[in-house]
């Protein structure tokens, strides 16, 4: 299947088919006929999938340069050594870097694409659940700093977005999860029949059955190409509902230091505080609490590396992205389907829902 974000000048496709990447290297010299490529992956990538690496090598030419895995090393000196791997094997403008992994490979990939010659394209061939519904679909590129997540980036845009499902093949299972809060989360920002769609095949999706987990990528990719198509730099409010849990998740992903929760794992706690602060200050109608919690009750919480502190999670808000004006933006549910951003809640709500869930 394939469809477009419309973006003007910018669109470009996403294509989702099983097994695409045999024929990769065919499609991107058709697609690409006269440029170089850059492939950036991370050593557990490398390793699963060195065959088909090799395979591109020699069909491409392919330069490879490989990132260590993590969270973690989504820093300013991986983006750095990734723009000397470019430097020093003399690419052009007219090159094309290809970021086959998960979130970190691509955002990291693609901020480093934005910089290199003040801009090369670049094409994103996600590898896990999470980056194929949400990360490498929209442009936003970014490192994290020690003080904040991704608060050093640019939006920039992919050329093509190759969505294989073979690769969820060999995803662990954690990662799986952590995917699939990103899914789960559509239910609660895209509406009644996503909402419905999430609750009514939630078991299905976990256990992967493959017509109905195909599906739910469809919808999410679908939903977030809508998106962006109608707000591609977060300046309208609607691109800033994707980040529904996020909130929290960023605050909690910092606490641990980016080691011992995966980004996803974090947003479905972020998931779970959301519902309960929406329902704390009254933007859940009490007539529709037991539908929500049914839902909720179904989402795969993970356990934490440690109980969380709620004064600090609470203090760590303040250098995310969302802050204006000096204010939190969150992300809270109103009826099933649809969330709203509020930027004007009274700190002791926080603080009495991040101690009511990690109390």
């Amino acid at each position: 299947m394939e469809f477009t974000v419309n973006l003007g000048s910018k669109s470009y496709p996403i294509i989702i088919d099983r097994s695409i990447a045999s024929r990769m290297p065919d499609i991107l010299k058709t697609d690409f006929p006269k440029s170089r490529f850059a492939l950036v992956t991370n050593c557990t990538i490398a390793k699963l999938y060195a065959s088909m690496i090799d395979s591109w090598k020699s069909s491409l030419n392919l330069a490879v340069h490989e990132m260590p895995d993590g969270e973690q090393y989504k820093t300013i000196d991986t983006w750095e050594a990734i723009l000397d791997f470019l430097i020093r094997n003399k690419f052009e403008r007219s090159s094309v870097l290809i970021a086959l992994g998960g979130g970190v490979v691509g955002d990291v990939a693609g901020f480093a694409a934005s910089a290199f010659l003040r801009g090369i394209p670049f094409v994103q061939i996600p590898t896990t659940l999470l980056a194929m519904v949400d990360s490498s679909v929209g442009g936003k590129t970014a490192v994290d700093h020690p003080l904040g997540k991704n608060l050093i980036g640019a939006f920039w845009q992919p050329k093509r977005v190759f969505v294989d499902t073979a690769f969820l093949d060999t995803l662990p299972q954690n990662e799986f999860i952590s995917g699939y809060a990103e899914l789960f989360k559509y239910g609660f920002i895209s509406g009644r029949a996503m909402f419905d769609f999430v609750k009514r095949n939630n078991d299905a999706m976990l256990n992967r059955e493959p017509d109905v987990l195909l599906q739910g990528i469809l919808k999410s990719v679908e939903a977030k190409a809508d998106v962006v198509s109608q707000d591609e730099f977060e300046t309208k409010g609607l691109r800033a509902l994707l980040n529904y849990g996020h909130t929290f998740a960023h605050s909690l992903e910092r606490f641990y230091n980016f080691s011992g929760v995966l980004h996803g794992e974090a947003v479905l706690w972020g998931m779970k505080c959301a519902y309960n602060l929406g329902k704390r200050i009254g933007t859940v109608a009490s007539s529709d609490y037991s539908i929500f919690e049914s839902v909720m009750a179904s989402m795969p919480l993970p356990a934490l590396p440690g109980k969380p502190d709620p004064e600090s999670l609470y203090s760590m808000m303040f250098t995310d992205k969302k802050v204006e004006s000096g204010k939190v933006r969150f992300i809270v549910p109103t009826t099933p389907g649809v969330s709203i951003v509020k930027g004007d809640i009274d700190s002791s709500d926080v603080i009495a829902t991040l101690k009511e869930i990690f109390g």
